[in-house]
């Protein structure tokens, strides 16, 4: 049985390579996207049990992927993580689709790691 794929997004290097590793070493394959422009493209090559997303980057945000996965991809939506830097009354404000979990950066990695386990069924 082949690894199951997680796709990393966030527009920053540093936390975006912290996690793909930390992705890899509990058994996933990962994927990274630098914004939501590449994200989109990637979730339209590969197939995603789970996908970390951050909200706030260029070009297209996280809210921007939200949209797309719930027209186009509801069944990843439902598998989505995501991992902001906002106050959790701005997102209270602005997130109207359902996902999986949010975590708060800075995030506690081994709840991260069980909610990414959980979601792709393992």
């Amino acid at each position: 049985m082949s690894e199951p794929r997680a796709l990393i997004v966030d527009d920053d290097e540093p936390i975006r390579t912290m996690l793909a590793a930390l992705v890899r070493q509990n058994g996933f394959a990962a994927d990274t996207a630098a914004d939501g422009a590449q994200a989109i493209e990637s979730i339209d090559r590969n197939g995603y049990k789970v996908l970390l997303l951050d909200l706030m980057m260029p070009r297209v945000n996280g809210y921007d992927v939200l949209r797309y996965l719930q027209a186009t991809r509801p069944d990843l939506l439902r598998c989505t993580i995501v991992a902001t830097a906002l106050p959790e009354h701005e997102l209270r404000n602005n997130l109207i689709q359902a996902v999986f979990k949010i975590h708060l950066k800075p995030f506690d990695v081994r709840r991260l790691m069980a909610d990414i386990r959980s979601c792709a069924g393992r």
